[in-house]
């Protein structure tokens, strides 16, 4: 009988610390919420950082708990509002469980390791996964009920589900990839060739990732297709190695080789907006029917402006070839019938008037001048390209036709040059290296007079060498002046006439 009362009397003592044990576990949980976001509340407001949301919801669900602590403390008397309170604390003891997990494993570990905000992403993953475990264990703890019956009977609702969402799930999936891709983050510029797809990357969501194209459009592309998809990486402004562009260009078999690859290497290195390093290369890639294929490869610094550059570069390789006597192929197997037309033509009379406006020529007879016309070669720019370039050797004149030029010394735009006027005459008459360097502003037609078709005429007409010299004296006497009163500094000494005589001669071999 004693043995049995002890037992009696023992039972209320374990039950007693059970309870003691659970209660300081709660409010240790309790505690520990409160000290560690409350702790981060001061930090972040002494760094004057703004305070999230999440961390006051924290600091105001542990007080909350203790209030039910103490509702409970006081209700103990009471037996049915001691149980649903004490339901109701351990919920929210594991849920301060649940945002003491998230916050360390999000904004401490990940924000850490990836040194930047966590995208929302990745922060909805693993707080899904954390309130899904606390759910779990909630089922188990408060309402008692045994999950294991739960999986069983739900399983086969869960594959349907599942079939039926399979898009969706393999999207977030791809999400989730592409989340943890450097290359694919948002800034950085991508292509999906066999979806015509080229823009940049705004945004990675749930379900699909937006991109930008040059024309401002938004793209809403699956995830799952990117990962199923050859991508391109193109970088941003911002990327160090810059990755290279390419253009591919069809000349004819008349062009030689070296030809060719020189002459779109300078129309490459004479495009402002394609960098210098690394250096543009250009290679010979195929030997078609119809012609041969060069490849074009540079850089460039903004991919955004990717397309707009190609299109200047194309339009400017077509100038260039056609003002180096060439033409595109056609294909091979093609019967043209109609004649060729040369792209660049002008009337030779309407020539042979426009160089009799020059004063440089004034003094020469009409018989004269029209052999000039009949002879003098006419060259088409682009808008951007370079006509002469300073410092550069020369030894022909230029007739502004039609179109707009503008002058550059060291880089510096300092004037344009109009339709019906003439650049070049020192470098035609003496030789001299180019003073500037003159780029087409639009399209630009231009008559070239050289020093082989001016020098039979002089042969044959010395005493024009006098009336040469003047002219030269004069035009840099205008040109001095102009350059005084632009710069306010003192004019430089001007070349004698007997001095543009002997240079003239010099040069001519006169």
């Amino acid at each position: 009988m004693n043995d049995i009362a002890s037992m009696m009397a023992s039972v209320p003592i374990v039950s007693l610390i059970d309870v003691n044990f659970i209660l300081i576990n709660r409010v240790f949980v309790l505690l520990l919420t409160l000290l560690f976001f409350g702790s981060v509340l001061l930090l972040r407001r002494t760094r004057g950082q703004a305070v999230h949301a999440r961390v006051k919801g924290a600091i105001k669900l542990a007080l909350f708990g203790f209030v039910l602590l103490g509702a409970e403390l006081a209700l103990s008397a009471v037996p049915g509002y001691q149980s649903l309170l004490q339901a109701l604390q351990t919920i929210v003891v594991l849920l301060c469980v649940a945002r003491l997990i998230t916050y360390l494993v999000i904004d401490i570990y990940l924000r850490a390791r990836t040194r930047h905000e966590v995208p929302s992403f990745i922060r909805d993953i693993v707080g899904l996964v954390v309130y899904l475990v606390v759910g779990i264990i909630s089922l188990r703890l408060v309402f008692k009920i045994d999950i294991t019956a739960i999986i069983t009977t739900t399983t086969v609702i869960t594959a349907a589900i599942a079939f039926a969402m399979q898009n969706t799930l393999a999207n977030a999936l791809s999400g989730f990839s592409i989340q943890s891709d450097k290359l694919l983050t948002p800034g950085n510029w991508i292509s999906i060739r066999e979806k015509n797809l080229f823009g940049e990357i705004v945004n990675i969501g749930f379900r699909y990732t937006t991109l930008r194209n040059a024309e401002n459009f938004l793209f809403m592309v699956p995830n799952s297709l990117i990962l199923q998809n050859i991508v391109t990486y193109h970088g941003s402004p911002e990327t160090v190695e810059k990755p290279s562009t390419q253009v591919d260009v069809m000349l004819g078999y008349e062009v030689p080789p070296e030809t060719a690859k020189n002459l779109l290497l300078q129309v490459l290195r004479d495009d402002e907006q394609v960098l210098e390093q690394p250096e543009p290369v250009v290679r010979l890639t195929a030997l078609n029917d119809s012609g041969i294929t060069y490849q074009l490869k540079f850089c460039i610094n903004d991919p955004a402006r990717r397309i707009p550059i190609q299109d200047g570069i194309y339009s400017q390789i077509w100038y260039a070839v056609h003002r180096a006597g060439y033409s595109f192929p056609f294909p091979h197997r093609q019967i043209i019938t109609a004649e060729t037309k040369t792209p660049f033509e002008i009337s030779r009379p309407q020539l042979a008037s426009a160089l009799r406006q020059v004063d440089v020529f004034s003094m020469l007879d009409n018989a004269i001048i029209t052999n000039l016309a009949e002879f003098a070669a006419v060259r088409v720019f682009g808008g951007g390209e370079a006509v002469v370039r300073q410092g550069s050797s020369g030894n022909s004149l230029f007739l502004v036709l039609k179109g707009e030029l503008e002058v550059e010394v060291d880089d510096t735009i300092v004037g344009k040059i109009p339709s019906d006027s003439v650049f070049g005459e020192m470098s035609l008459l003496t030789g001299e290296p180019r003073s500037a360097t003159v780029r087409a502003v639009n399209e630009v037609w231009l008559a070239e007079v050289n020093k082989e078709l001016l020098e039979p005429i002089l042969r044959e007409n010395p005493s024009l060498l006098d009336s040469l010299s003047s002219i030269l004296e004069e035009r840099e006497s205008r040109t001095m002046a102009s350059k005084s009163a632009h710069s306010q500094a003192a004019a430089g000494t001007v070349p004698k006439r007997e001095e543009y005589l002997q240079r003239l001669k010099n040069f001519f071999g006169l």
